[in-house]
């Protein structure tokens, strides 16, 4: 992998295989017992310390962010911090210390095993606290309880939770990022009813007369009334998307044929309509013909959809935009993140619906909900002859 690619978000596995709640590619902070792993603004050769949490407006926020990289090798991965690979240094007794190594150690290096590292959990993983052990030695990472401005050392055994000194060597992996999650919702299919057609409605917008009783040539006037009017579109969705920034829709406007688009800078809360009104110009325009000697009523009608309610389901297109990194440790801002990613937000959100597949950089999701409204179907124009004779005039 080139120094400028992107690392690939993928779900970190376990030493067994078990898929983690976390991602490689994007930022954590590494902490025991509230104290976070720094690397004190060192670089090669140098070891980290433990140090008190730093928020992300802290001038040495960035000495406590680490990011994983794959390899290779299911399982086995790489933990970085401003491009120095955390290393044991080739130790292999009890209380060695963790190092920092500038060099990306390759396969066929020697030492390569040095920079490689496993997930164990004895609990629950879903609390992101793993046991962290290395490949060249086969310890495991462990504060001794040394506590702050300590440096980190390694242990010959896995403790299990009913060892006393178990907690040293659980490292909790907390987000160092923000996340924003887009939707674009479409492909709707409605549940049409056939009731639904009597909250159809017929209106009347103009009526004129067209009086041409008095001449003996054609009358051709061309009409062009612009009009108007309201549309009111309703949207719920029976899954929360609360967590999603920014949503589009996409949809063909049941009983019509127009495709419209609404876009939404909030969120749908579970069953909470959000509605859109639009006032939107319709326009009749149509030449007449008024034969000599005759008069004509033009109507112009609009038909209405009014108090529709109908049940949908859609696809939810589903991206985010997150900093990751480059696989030289640099960070890319607001970059598109993988789809792992996006599956990850989305169950620590408690998404409720059914994901139905993924591509490169999104996820796509099946919704349900309800679309309420009422909007113009159509406008059209009718004539009725009124006098075909004219009366006779004194």
């Amino acid at each position: 992998m080139a120094n400028n690619e992107r690392i690939p978000n993928k779900f970190v596995l376990s030493f067994g295989g078990k898929e983690l709640n976390i991602i490689t590619g994007i930022p954590y902070q590494i902490s025991n017992e509230k104290l976070c792993i720094d690397d004190c603004g060192e670089s090669h050769g140098s070891c980290p310390r433990l140090a008190t949490q730093h928020p992300p407006e802290h001038e040495h926020y960035f000495r406590q962010v680490f990011v994983i990289k794959g390899t290779s090798r299911s399982g086995r991965y790489k933990i970085l911090v401003n491009g120095n690979y955390m290393d044991s240094w080739g130790g292999n007794v009890v209380d060695t210390k963790l190092y920092l190594s500038s060099f990306d150690n390759l396969p066929e290096n020697p030492v390569y095993s040095r920079q490689i590292w496993s997930f164990h959990f004895a609990t629950d993983f879903k609390n992101k606290e793993f046991q962290l052990q290395n490949e060249q030695n086969n310890y495991f990472l462990d504060t001794f309880g040394r506590g702050e401005s300590s440096q980190i050392s390694f242990w010959s055994t896995c403790q299990t939770p009913e060892n006393e000194n178990y907690s040293r060597q659980l490292w909790k992996f907390t987000p160092a990022f923000d996340y924003k999650l887009n939707a674009v919702v479409d492909n709707f299919k409605y549940t049409i009813s056939s009731d639904m057609e009597k909250q159809k409605i017929k209106k009347t917008l103009h009526e004129d007369i067209l009086d041409n009783l008095y001449s003996s040539a054609e009358l051709i006037p061309t009409f062009d009334f612009p009009e108007e009017l309201t549309n009111t579109y309703t949207f719920s969705f029976n899954e929360s998307l609360e967590f999603i920034s920014e949503t589009k829709l996409i949809t063909v406007i049941p009983f019509t044929s127009i495709e419209k688009e609404f876009n939404f800078k909030y969120s749908f809360e579970a069953n909470e309509p959000i509605t859109t009104e639009k006032k939107e110009s319709y326009s009749i325009a149509k030449k007449v013909k008024v034969p000599p000697n005759s008069c004509i009523k033009a109507i112009d009608y609009v038909d209405f959809m009014k108090n529709i309610e109908i049940p949908f389901e859609a696809t939810a297109e589903i991206t985010a935009i997150v900093d990751r990194y480059k696989n030289n440790g640099t960070i890319i801002k607001n970059a598109k993140v993988d789809s792992d990613a996006i599956k990850l937000f989305l169950k620590e959100n408690n998404f409720q619906g059914e994901i139905i597949g993924s591509e490169k950089n999104s996820v796509l999701v099946k919704v349900q909900g309800t679309f309420r409204g009422s909007y113009v179907l159509r406008t059209y124009r009718k004539l009725e002859d009124i006098v075909k004779v004219p009366e006779f005039r004194k």
